[in-house]
């Protein structure tokens, strides 16, 4: 039931944003019509991505400085499907997509791959194009809370200042957090049942009921 309430207040919420929205660019920008925006509703070739992710790009940048993997981060976002699994195409596509030219733009491209790969945030196979051909990319909230220290303080708590305020719910328990707890709520139940059958197989205690003999003198 509290999940419902949940997704109803966000409809809630977004459809009221919207609302207010279209009533600041009438006010604001009177002379600019709706069909000079991008709608997602109406447009084709868009993605979905998490409302933190400049938050998650800053991260990024922060944790590989001096080659910085924000851009590269966000040009495979840019690609992926509902899957949570993308097929990149060639390399030096991706590294001009990325903002790299140049005779090393290609090896460049790799490092930064590689760097997100390190931190967690994506593995990948190869394929017979590339060896970057296929890209895994992972819940990027988990992956903040798994590194832990080594996110900048300041940064970590305006990414989660940040999450409060969307409404984000994935970084409350990790996955494998998740599966402990299962795994012991499991064990405990069946070890519950296993109790319950053993005491119900046990015979009953007879009752020992000593009468006194009276004695008629």
């Amino acid at each position: 039931m509290t999940n419902i309430l949940n997704i109803t207040q966000r409809k809630e919420r977004a459809s009221k944003m919207e609302r207010r929205a279209s009533e600041m660019l009438a006010e604001l920008w009177p002379e600019i019509s709706e069909e000079y925006l991008w709608d997602r509703k109406k447009a084709a070739g868009f993605t979905t991505m998490p409302r933190t992710m400049a938050y998650l790009m800053n991260m990024i940048g922060n944790l590989t400085k001096g080659q910085n993997a924000g851009m590269t981060y966000l040009t495979i976002w840019c690609r992926l499907f509902y899957s949570g699994i993308v097929e990149l195409p060639s390399e030096k596509q991706m590294a001009f997509e990325t903002g790299f030219t140049g005779e090393r733009a290609v090896d460049t491209w790799r490092k930064r791959m590689r760097h997100l790969k390190r931190l967690g945030f994506i593995d990948y196979k190869g394929g017979a194009d590339h060896d970057f051909q296929w890209v895994l990319v992972y819940n990027p909230h988990h992956v903040v809370c798994r590194l832990g220290t080594k996110v900048q303080p300041r940064l970590r708590a305006a990414w989660l200042d940040r999450a409060i305020e969307i409404g984000a719910k994935d970084m409350d328990e990790l996955p494998e957090m998740a599966i402990k707890r299962r795994e012991k709520e499991i064990a405990k139940k069946a070890a519950d049942e296993t109790k319950t059958k053993e005491e119900t197989k046990k015979p009953l205690k007879k009752k020992v009921v000593r009468r006194k003999l009276i004695q008629s003198s």
